[in-house]
């Protein structure tokens, strides 16, 4: 009982602050996007589902091949210490961690260019394209940033159909 009232407690707090006319603060603006859940087990979550269980579900050669460049793939610029595991990223694709998601997001491209179809790929690079803009510490210049993240998105949204329910 102690842990709900407490839970209340901070929830109206919170609540109060974020209501609060606090001058040049924009809760909407101010508050940044929670990048894991949104991006990594979100979109490339469902982009990777899709592409392993609808797109090459029915194709046993192609998973083999996709598990292949993974296991091949050179990753020692990203800094991983450690190889990738394409048997673990294709049968666990509907339970991989954000940490998984975050290397797919860098290697994709790379490993679907001739495995799905080209509106997907194209999907699939706007989505690689937008990742790295989103993990910006700072911005030098937003009107350029805006540009490039809205280019990105409008090309992904509109080539992005999913061949099935996930």
């Amino acid at each position: 009982m102690a842990n709900t009232r407490y839970f209340f407690t901070f929830t109206l707090c919170i609540v109060h602050v974020l209501n609060a006319n606090i001058p040049g603060l924009d809760p909407h603006a101010d508050t940044p996007v929670e990048i894991l859940h949104t991006i990594l087990l979100g979109f490339v979550k469902y982009f990777w589902r899709d592409v392993v269980h609808n797109q090459l579900g029915t194709n046993p050669p192609k998973k083999e091949l996709l598990k292949t460049r993974l296991n091949s793939l050179n990753i020692s610029g990203l800094q991983l210490g450690q190889k990738l595991s394409g048997h673990t990223l294709v049968q666990y694709a509907g339970s991989l961690t954000g940490r998984d998601f975050r290397i797919i997001a860098q290697v994709a491209p790379y490993v679907l260019y001739d495995l799905v179809p080209a509106v997907c790929f194209g999907a699939w690079v706007s989505l690689c394209n937008l990742v790295p803009l989103v993990w910006q510490p700072t911005i030098a210049d937003v009107d350029e940033y805006i540009v490039s993240s809205v280019d990105i998105q409008c090309h992904a949204s509109h080539k992005c159909q999913f061949s099935g329910p996930s």
